[in-house]
Formats: C-alpha cells, sequence, structure tokens
C-alpha cells in the first residue's frame, strides 16, 4: 500500500511530519487527527503519498479535513458535544441505519433521553438511533478510530441509555484488518445488553487485550417495535486494565520499626501465655493423680473403697473408726461431736 504523509509546512519551506501511516487499513474510511507545531505563524498543510513497489493494486485516499483552534482529543474519546469526534458510522450499504447527533428529547420523547449524560440538561448531546424508523433487526453501526496493541491492553468506558418495549439489542465487537479481510463486521463479541433497563443513564466498563492494532465497533440491532430507544454518551479508552492492582508505597522506616517492634511484642505474649497455660495443666493433671492420705495401716477392702468417710445415714453406722479413718486438713472430729462426722474428698 505504501505511505500516507501529512507535513506541516513553514513559509521558508521547512516540513514537520505531523501524521503517518503505511500498510493495508481495510476497505474502510479511517479517522486521523494531528497536533499543530504553534510556534509556526505562516504554514500551509502537505499530504504526500508514497508508491510502494511496482503494484497496482492498492489506493489511498483522504476526505473531510477540518482544522480547529482546539487541541486534537484523546483517541477514542467523545462526548459528543462538538461533534462525532472520531466516531464515524459504517455506511457503505453495510448497515440499515446511522447513529445520529442529538440533543434534549429523542424524536421518541416518551423513551429517549430527556438530557444527556455529560451536561445533565437538555443542551447537552449525545448519539442516538431513531427506532422510530426502519424494521425489526436492522442495524446500525458505529466504528471508532484504530488503537494501537498494548501489552496492558485497554479499558473501553462509555454511558448507554436503553428504554421502552422492544428497545432491541446493544452489543461492543472488536475487529482487527485480519477479521475484516474475511469479509464481516461483527467479529470478537466484547459486551453485549438488551432490552428494557429504565429511563436512566448506565456506565458501562469493558476490558480490551488484543495481539494487534484494532478498532471498536458499536453495533445496534432494532426490536420488535418503535417504542423503544437507545442511546450512548461520554466514551472513554484508556491504556491500560480497567481494574489496575492496589499501590505499592515506598517503605518507611518508621513504619517498619513499629511493626518488628509490634511483631516481637506479640510473639513474646504469646509464649508467656502458653507457658502459663501449661503450667495449670500440669498442676490440674498432678492434683487429679495425687493419692488419697489415710491413716490406715490396714489395707481398704475393695467392697470399702465407697466408705470414704464415717458417717449415720438413716440411723446406720458405716464402718468403723477402727477399720477405717479419713484425714482431713479442715475438719477435726477431736473438736466436734461424733454424731456429725461429714469429710470432703478434696483434702
Amino acid at each position: 500500500m505504501g505511505e500516507l504523509n501529512v507535513y506541516q509546512q513553514s513559509e521558508d519551506g521547512k516540513q514537520v511530519l505531523i501524521f503517518s501511516q503505511q500498510g493495508d487499513q481495510g476497505r474502510l474510511w479511517r479517522f486521523a487527527q494531528a497536533s499543530l507545531v504553534n510556534q509556526v505563524q505562516i504554514y500551509r498543510i502537505v499530504v504526500e503519498g508514497v508508491k510502494a513497489g511496482p503494484t497496482h493494486e492498492g489506493d489511498m485516499a483522504f476526505d473531510d479535513v477540518q482544522l480547529t483552534d482546539s487541541q486534537c482529543s484523546h483517541p477514542g474519546h467523545c462526548d459528543f458535544e462538538s461533534n462525532m469526534c472520531s466516531w464515524s458510522n459504517l455506511g457503505g450499504g453495510v448497515d440499515q441505519g446511522d447513529w445520529l447527533r442529538g440533543r434534549g428529547d429523542s424524536p421518541n420523547p416518551n423513551t429517549g433521553p430527556s438530557a444527556d449524560h455529560t451536561t445533565n440538561s437538555t443542551h447537552g448531546h449525545y448519539l442516538y438511533v431513531d427506532s422510530s424508523v426502519g424494521e425489526w433487526g436492522d442495524m446500525s453501526f458505529l466504528i471508532s478510530e484504530m488503537f494501537h496493541t498494548d501489552n496492558r491492553g485497554h479499558c473501553l468506558k462509555f454511558w448507554y441509555h436503553m428504554y421502552g418495549s422492544h428497545v432491541g439489542t446493544l452489543r461492543v465487537y472488536l475487529n482487527d484488518r485480519t477479521m475484516h479481510t474475511a469479509g464481516s463486521e461483527e467479529q470478537i463479541l466484547k459486551w453485549i445488553e438488551t432490552g428494557n433497563k429504565g429511563n436512566r443513564w448506565l456506565e458501562a466498563t469493558v476490558s480490551l487485550k488484543h495481539k494487534e492494532a484494532f478498532w471498536l465497533v458499536f453495533a445496534y440491532q432494532r426490536g420488535m417495535s418503535t417504542g423503544g430507544d437507545v442511546a450512548l454518551d461520554d466514551i472513554t479508552i484508556l491504556p491500560g486494565g480497567c481494574y489496575s492492582e492496589p499501590p505499592i508505597y515506598p517503605p518507611d522506616d518508621n513504619n517498619d520499626m513499629l511493626s518488628t517492634g509490634l511483631a516481637v511484642g506479640l510473639t513474646l505474649l504469646s509464649g508467656v501465655i502458653i507457658s502459663v497455660f501449661l503450667f495449670l495443666m500440669n498442676k490440674k493433671w498432678s492434683r487429679i493423680n495425687q493419692p488419697t492420705l489415710m491413716h490406715n495401716d490396714d489395707t481398704i477392702d475393695q467392697n470399702a473403697a465407697l466408705d470414704l468417710f464415717d458417717c449415720k445415714i438413716d440411723g446406720t453406722q458405716h464402718g468403723t473408726e477402727s477399720d477405717f479413718s479419713f484425714f482431713n486438713n479442715l475438719y477435726d472430729p477431736s473438736t466436734h461431736e461424733t454424731d456429725v462426722t461429714v469429710a470432703s474428698s478434696d483434702a
């Protein structure tokens, strides 16, 4: 295909290259923009086509040149307040309807946006498809400029308005030169929404990552009736993913010292708690296994093992003092009457 160059030429003939593109760009009109050199007071624009090789099977063309005093918009960004920026209708007989720039109520005031999203007023602009014309299933394609591949990917954000019965379906496709050569505008589906979403603007976020230069396609398919409208506003495309990782802050020496001291303190506290716990458990275990102190030289009969103390129950005497006695530090039988003899086993 050769190469297309655009120069800004000063009065003395010096040229500054402000835009260049080469290679096959597909059978589509592509949007391009270039920032001018402000230091030059008198200048002209020079468009140059450079042929590559002896082939006769390639053509290049340019159309709709516009010169403005404002800065160039970021790739893919548009609020549609002044124009359609880098977005354009596919046309060429491929689709059956166009995306239109409007403001205030759409031709269908009962279902279209009453205000744009950018200014939230009837003076702001947006894009819409007039669903009052055409037939069920008609397609309207809105295409972007081309975006160069980026290892970080891209993030597409936009606001959409879908309101009314049988409003139809809105899709976002990703396409490139290789896929487009195969003959289709609808390639990789990245996002889809269908049906009534209420009388409100909603935000959509789409992560994009592709191995070669690509462009985006908004495709609207009309619903069964004219009682529904779709609109777009505030389209933004940024390099990088839509969901970034949390920031990594530089190390802080004070924070590091505080963290280290806290960790050491918690470790020591844990050691003390464990030591106290083991000490209490060991003491309890020793108490459970400690043999009962008994002043008795004779062997206790197995059947009398349950009679750990002498007492009267219902007037019946259990055991005799000569057979068995129980020593209790808290209870001294010599200071109490013999008919109240109670001893605890937890001496």
